[in-house]
This record gives C-alpha cells, structure tokens and sequence, in this order.
C-alpha cells in the first residue's frame, strides 16, 4: 500500500487541497494535522479494525481524519448530519462503531496535540495499512440503507482508474457539494487527496456562477436541470461535469452538451467505490448511455435477466450487519438491467428491484422516468407502483417543476403518449413533496410508503 509520501506527499505540499469560506488549507498543514490525530488515536490504542464514526460535513478536520484513521489501520463512517437519532443509531449499530469523532472534538484534538510538536514531513514514514477501510451507508432509495466497507485500496484504484478518462490534476478545483456522508461524495475527496487537485466545500450550485473558478463538477440531473434554467454562461473553467446518480432525459443531456461541451456521464454504486463507467456524452447519445467500462473493470450481462455483474480491484469487500464484516460475494450482481453495445459501452435501462408487473407486463420506472424527465421545466421524476385490483399495479409518478413553472396532468400524459407504450403511462401524477425534491436523489421506497399509509399529495 502507498505510504503517506506516496499518497500525499508526491505533490506539493504548498499546493492547496482544501477551499472552505474559511481560506484554503495546503497538504502540508493536513500532513501535520494527521499527524495529530494520529498520535492521539495511537495513545488511545485505536487502532487495526476500529470502526470510527464522524461528520460527513466536508472540513479540514475530516480530510486529515481520513489519513490519520488509515494510518492506525481503521475504518472510517462519515454519518449524514441532520438523520434522527433513531436512524443514525441504526446505522452505528449495524457497523459495530467503536469510537465517535465530531469536528468539534477533532478541533479540541488538535488544538491539544499542538501543544506538543509533530515531526517534520520528510521524518514520516506512516503507511496506510492495507486493512484500512471506509464505511458507507448506502442511499436507502430503494429501501433501507446498508452499510458497505470499501477498504483504502478500492477507493484508491477508483480514483486513478477514473482519472484515465477524467483528469484531475494540482491546480484543478473539484465542486465538493455531495455529501460525504455518501460514496460519490467521499470520493472527490479521495480523487483529491490521491490525484492532486483540491476540492471547494459548496452547496449544491443554483446558478452558474456558483460554479466560478471551478474545474470538475459532479451533478445529478435534478441539479443540472436547474443551472440549464439559468440563462448565464457556464463558467470558462469549467471542464468537465460528471452526470451520475440515476436517469436523466437525452433532451437535459443535449441541452448540457451544447452548454458545458465537456459532459460526462457515469455509473457506480457504493459497492462499486463510485465509479465503474464513464463516457463523454456526444449530442444525440441514448438516454440509456453510462459509458465505458474503466480500466481492470469487467462487466458482464447475465443472459437469464439481464443484470449488469461486475468485478474489478474498486470493490467493496464486506457488508456490515450487526457490528460483523459480512464477506460480500465477487462478482458484484448489482440489480441493475442494461446490455453492452458494439461500442463496448454499457448502457443502464432499469433495476431488477424498482420493476414491477402490471397486467402481465414489466415495468421499468426507469423508463417512465426518462421520457418525464426530457419535458421542460421538469427538474426531476420519481414514479412507483400502486395497488391495482384489476392489473395488480400500477405506475404513479412524482414531478419536481422549476421555480414558477406551472404543469398539468394533461401536458404530462401528452409527453408520455408520444414516447411511452400504454402500460406505462402513469394512472396519477403528484407534486413531489419538498423534502424529497431536496434530496439529490429521490427515495423511491420513501414516496410508495407515504402513500400506501393514505398521506395526501398535490395533484397535477
């Protein structure tokens, strides 16, 4: 495994790593801050297996945490701020969490630790220890949320794989406006911390300018949807925005594509470190298109259903139930259904557990979800299924419009006939409601729940 000078001092350590309001932070003053923390972790013997759980709150703190807990040989589990105590408990339990950190206490730790003085750079010799890990909770939107250890050295070959088709370099600047407390934002800090760019702490962008000065950005398409409604420019720094996170319309793709130019679309889950498949979009792609597999990645479709199996060095290798590491199998069958074309590039058309059958027919929301989506001034779509006694089920869809944008059902179903079979027109279409239309990525299983307890919703 790389030591600490391989990792992060093969760049400079003047360059900077971090951009918060509060200034930027070079690598050299997150050496020393690991360094810290580190020896306060090792005098408390925390050390090889330790699972330690933090902010996911994208700070100085939690970029030198990450070094110093791989340095002991720990996992870390940056936990979403805001969850109910219930839910984080829940999650804690599930990963056996033995040690908990806020940025609070780090800062306490560090302003103990000074008081002593850290060796210089060039005396470290810390590795990373090769059973360093992450914890992730997975998004939960699809049903309740799993929590997957990624050791170092999967985050690590994620992020030079995915360099091969995006670069990122010292001097490039990485929007940092995904939580960490999930994969794909976690990983522009490990993209950061292994590559040489920095990230800026953000807010997910409302306008172009928020985008000023940056270089890379990582996008779902509800937040792309709303930049393309801002009749400003994209900033001439920015060079490559990456589209992940679940459908989006071939019409938001062009739109962007003649925008932005440099648009990439991609595909990964959690167990996956992020990233697997990565394209540059080209006006007229599928909405299907994820792209190209990375590097020492092998996908395969399986010919009984067609899920898309997966295996390479990103891997996750355990799953965290009730405090033990669970061996998770290899290859990766990940529910998702898609096919391979001439070009070797794979496409994503639906998951094994959205679809459902209504009057002996398959339904992908997938698909549905794509032909709302390419309707103007619609940011974002979330259909599910309902009870139906004559056909068993059927599809509903949740609509988040742009800001004064007004929709009725009829243009809806008008948009639907022209792209969708009959069966997969849906019976109702709701106003998503303001917390789910906050989150990036809408939570299926939440919405079908709400309604199958009777909570009302805003009909279009």
């Amino acid at each position: 495994m790389r030591s600490w000078r391989d990792a992060l001092m093969g760049h400079s350590i003047v360059s900077p790593i971090l951009f918060s309001s509060e200034g930027a932070v070079s690598r050299g003053e997150i050496i020393v801050d690991s360094l810290y923390i580190d020896r306060w972790l090792t005098r408390r013997k925390v050390g090889s297996y330790a699972v330690i759980a933090c902010d996911a709150s994208l700070s100085r703190e939690l970029v030198a945490l990450i070094f110093a807990a791989a340095a002991v040989g720990a996992t870390l589990f940056p936990i979403a701020d805001g969850l109910p105590p219930a839910a984080r408990a829940q999650l804690e339990r599930a990963a056996g969490v033995t040690l908990t950190l806020t940025n609070s206490t780090l800062r306490e730790i560090l302003a103990e630790e000074s008081l002593t003085p850290a060796p210089p750079p060039p005396l470290i010799v810390r590795r990373i220890l090769s059973h360093a890990a992450f914890a992730v909770a997975t998004s939960g939107s699809t049903g309740t949320p799993r929590v997957i250890s990624i050791p170092w050295s999967a985050a690590h070959m994620s992020a030079i794989n995915g360099a091969s088709v995006i670069p990122f370099r010292i001097g490039d600047v990485w929007l940092a406006s995904l939580s960490c407390a999930h994969i794909g934002g976690l990983m522009i800090v490990v993209r950061a911390l292994v590559l040489g760019g920095a990230v800026r702490v953000a807010t997910a962008p409302r306008l172009w300018r928020d985008l000023d000065g940056v270089t890379h950005a990582s996008l779902v398409a509800t937040q792309l949807a709303r930049l393309m409604e801002d009749p400003a420019s994209p900033p001439p720094s920015l060079r490559a925005v990456m589209l992940g996170g679940g459908p989006s319309s071939a019409a938001l793709r062009d739109a962007a594509v003649a925008r932005i130019g440099a648009l990439y679309s991609t595909y990964g889950l959690t167990e996956t470190s992020s990233q697997v498949a990565t394209t540059k979009l080209q006006h007229g792609d599928p909405d299907t298109l994820v792209g190209a597999p990375l590097p020492d990645v092998k996908v395969v479709i399986d010919a009984r259903n067609n899920e898309i199996v997966l295996d390479g060095p990103m891997l996750a290798d355990a799953e965290f139930i009730d405090g033990r590491r669970v061996r998770l199998p290899r290859p990766l069958y990940t529910r998702d259904v898609g096919w391979i074309d001439d070009a070797r590039r794979l496409h994503v058309t639906g998951r094994l557990d959205g679809m459902f059958i209504s009057g002996g027919k398959n339904i992908h929301p997938e698909e549905i979800e794509r032909a709302l989506s390419a309707i103007s001034s619609v940011r974002a779509v979330c259909v599910v299924a309902v009870a139906d006694e004559k056909w068993g089920a059927r599809p509903v869809a949740f609509i988040a419009v742009a800001d004064h944008a007004y929709m009725t059902k009829s243009q809806l179903n008008s948009a639907a006939r022209a792209a969708l079979a009959p069966h997969l027109i849906p019976d109702a279409y709701f106003l998503m409601p303001e917390d789910e239309a906050a989150r990036a990525k809408p939570s299926r299983a939440a919405l079908a729940a709400r309604l199958a307890a009777g909570e009302q919703f805003t009909s279009l």
